[in-house]
């Protein structure tokens, strides 16, 4: 089954969402109205700069996008020449129906699964990974194909990359909560941001509105602001510049 037409272009703007089991990829204009557990914070362009392998792919397994580590991975050409290409373009064919396999179970289960995994490509090079592979939801909540992120064994860091693809929700199948978001401790002598105040500062870093942060966090954009300004307080600022300036300096 191949997505509708509008799907097979992953525009860079579009956010990944927490959704349901899976990841929804929603506009940055319809964030405050959309349907999701959690917003990342990353946008497909951001995510595709992250050094791992990152994929989307429709029903049939073929991919919609990819970044540059994945490209060089699997053995493509380029990001452009992986388009609309299965891996059995570019691996051996029982290699790639078992990892086909594997994407279809995600899809027909409809939850995010976790494999170890083996490529054998087509020029000989055979690769292991620590794959998580997610649903991929449109905003009718129906699947429309699969995300997945592979951690190539032994030559990519798995503990740096599933503290990010923690941080992205994808270890925990049921849903995610916002407190496992990773905030930095952020303090301005014995003044230290409370959690709340540093989720606020963190998503308007991001360059998320009150409104949009009010909808990631469930609460109302007059509490938003109320934390806000306590964190303004707490670090000296006269102003929302000087607070993300201050809050990225101490968080980087």
């Amino acid at each position: 089954m191949t997505p509708p037409k509008f799907q097979l272009t992953i525009s860079d703007d579009l956010i990944l969402c927490r959704s349901i089991n899976g990841i929804k990829l929603i506009k940055p204009a319809d964030i405050s109205t959309s349907d999701f557990s959690y917003n990342t914070g990353h946008t497909v362009a951001s995510l595709m700069k992250l050094p791992f392998n990152f994929y989307f792919l429709n029903m049939a397994g073929e991919t919609l996008h990819m970044n540059d580590q994945c490209v060089e991975v699997c053995g493509f050409e380029s990001v452009s020449d992986s388009v609309g290409k299965s891996l059995f373009s570019v691996s051996e064919s029982e290699s790639a129906q078992r990892l086909i396999n594997n994407c279809s179970e995600v899809i027909t289960t409809n939850k995010i699964k976790i494999f170890e995994e083996n490529n054998v490509r087509k020029d000989g090079v055979s690769l292991q990974f620590l794959s998580i592979k997610s649903p991929w939801y449109d905003a009718n909540n129906n699947i429309i194909g699969l995300f997945g992120c592979s951690i190539v064994l032994g030559k990519q860091s798995l503990s740096e990359a599933l503290l990010k693809i923690s941080e992205l929700g994808l270890l925990n199948p049921s849903g995610f909560t916002i407190n496992s978001t990773f905030v930095p401790n952020i303090k301005q002598g014995n003044e230290q941001l409370s959690e709340r105040e540093s989720l606020c500062v963190y998503h308007v870093c991001k360059g998320f509105t009150v409104k949009q942060v009010a909808k990631i966090l469930d609460i109302s954009p007059k509490t938003v602001e109320t934390y806000i300004e306590r964190a303004k307080q707490k670090l000296h600022c006269q102003n929302k510049a000087e607070l993300i300036s201050v809050f990225s300096k101490q968080a980087s």
